[in-house]
């Protein structure tokens, strides 16, 4: 399976995720966006970016060379989907994170430093994910304290 398949077999997961919760969820389409889902409620909306582990291993966010520029909209929300391993007996998993605190574990991985665009490629492994698991695992109470 290509990996923009798997990114957005992941985002259809989570939109179907925050509908099943309630939510008013809606994709955006396309390769080249920064936002993957939007929230609407009567007044306001969040802008939620969905990056899908492929490998088991990290999460890829490319964060700092996507989503630092200033005249640019970051999403609102993060949310890292690690699919079951075995479709059949397996439990996917849902880890919801602020933009901020995407930031602020991307510069832990990265000792401190912000990549700059084509210097690399930013991600978050998954076990240090696991390391605070407590906080953010199935944290859906992020977006109703937001919207």
């Amino acid at each position: 399976m290509k990996d923009q398949n798997i990114g957005l077999m992941g985002e259809f997961r989570v939109a179907s995720e925050l509908i099943r919760r309630g939510y008013n969820a809606s994709i955006t389409f396309g390769n080249a966006k920064a936002t993957d889902i939007i929230v609407l409620n009567k007044s306001t909306y969040l802008r939620i970016e969905v990056k899908t582990c492929k490998n088991g291993e990290d999460f890829v966010t490319n964060y700092f060379p996507k989503y630092t520029d200033s005249d640019k909209l970051h999403p609102d929300i993060w949310v890292l989907f690690l699919p079951a391993k075995d479709i059949e007996t397996g439990k996917d998993r849902f880890f919801i994170l602020k933009h901020v605190e995407i930031e602020e574990l991307q510069l832990i991985v990265n000792k401190g430093r912000k990549t700059e665009k084509g210097q690399g490629v930013d991600n978050i492994p998954v076990r240090l994910i696991e390391e605070r698991k407590n906080e953010i695992e199935n944290r859906w109470n992020l977006l109703s304290e937001i919207i």
